[in-house]
């Protein structure tokens, strides 16, 4: 009978604890090499996700809302926080005119600048992120009303009104000292609309200045969500200038139609350029006055103006048959001399 020698017991022993080892180290390297590489360095942003309806409230959009942009701005491929976009971010350029909607939104507490980012995307292949005060600025909610009032609060284009309007208003004073032309307020038509128009146009751009001041909430609803909807759900200061902007366009309708049955009128093209370039000074005055609190008084200044001009000057019942003048009594024309029974 053999007997196995204690050695050989001993030496297969650790034969198969070698073998048990080997085995160990080969699975551990293969399922270390299938891990990925995390950084050493610890992120120093934070990216969190936005709450849906907190945002609506604040900021009057969501996913899907379409922007058309209005200045040149850099897309960034990639957020702050996200590896390796910290020094080095590629940019993508979107250029005026160009359609955006967006795709995504997060929170970027350790931002500085703005918190909240937003991914636009032009095309499938053109998209990035931005800051959501960056593309307030620099693109407007595409629709038609949102564009307009863009438009008429952008600051270059309020001085180039105000300089059309001031050498327009200056051209007629003039051609009114040597011609007597008629124009709203001095040798004005006999119509009340007119007169009207111009209250309605200072009334609605002093609430116009009021409602940015005072209520800029409901106004940049309105201006992600304009209506022009009279029976809409808005607050009171806004459907009393949503009817203001009808009636201001209902009474120059009227002013259009009244000239053109008015027997006296030397030149109605002449008087209709006169009252919009009138018209455009009390809307960029009283805008601009209303924020340093002394559109209030003037505007109720300007009102008793017009109507004590209008009844007490304008407002009369006779007009000669040679020059088509206003007379307050029947009798000599004192414009052309001719004698009116």
């Amino acid at each position: 009978m053999n007997r196995t020698s204690p050695f050989l017991l001993v030496l297969h022993k650790l034969r198969m604890l070698a073998l048990h080892l080997m085995i160990v180290l080969v699975w551990g390297m293969i399922f270390t090499a299938c891990q990925h590489d995390q950084p050493l360095v610890q992120d120093p942003w934070s990216i969190t996700k936005v709450d849906s309806t907190q945002f609506v409230r604040e900021h009057h959009f969501w996913k899907g809302f379409n922007f058309l942009v209005t200045d040149s701005m850099a897309l960034s491929s990639a957020l702050p926080g996200e590896v390796g976009s910290i020094f080095v971010r590629d940019s993508t350029w979107v250029i005026d005119d160009d359609p955006l909607v967006v795709v995504n939104l997060a929170s970027v507490p350790n931002d500085s600048i703005d918190s909240m980012w937003v991914m636009v995307a032009k095309d499938p292949q053109t998209l990035g992120w931005v800051r959501r005060s960056e593309l307030h600025q620099c693109a407007v909610p595409d629709n038609t009303i949102s564009r307009c009032i863009h438009a008429f609060s952008d600051v270059r284009l309020l001085v180039l009104l105000c300089s059309l309007s001031a050498a327009l208003l200056l051209f007629f004073i003039q051609r009114l000292r040597h011609a007597r032309i008629q124009i709203v307020h001095f040798n004005d038509i006999q119509s009340f609309y007119p007169t009207l128009l111009c209250i309605v146009v200072s009334g609605s751009a002093v609430l116009y200045g009021a409602l940015q001041q005072f209520a800029p909430e409901v106004w940049e609803e309105f201006y992600y969500h304009p209506t022009l909807n009279l029976f809409a759900r808005e607050p009171l200061s806004l459907r009393i200038f949503i009817i203001s902007l009808w009636t201001m366009l209902i009474v120059g309708i009227a002013v259009v139609d009244d000239l053109r049955k008015q027997p006296g009128v030397v030149d109605g093209v002449a008087y209709l350029a006169a009252l919009s370039g009138v018209c455009m000074v009390l809307y960029l005055f009283f805008t601009l006055s209303v924020h340093l609190y002394i559109g209030y008084p003037l505007l109720l200044g300007y009102w008793v103006f017009a109507l004590r001009r209008h009844f007490f000057h304008n407002s009369t019942r006779f007009r000669c048959g040679h020059c088509g003048n206003a007379l307050h009594h029947v009798g000599k024309c004192p414009y052309c001399g001719a004698v009116n029974e």
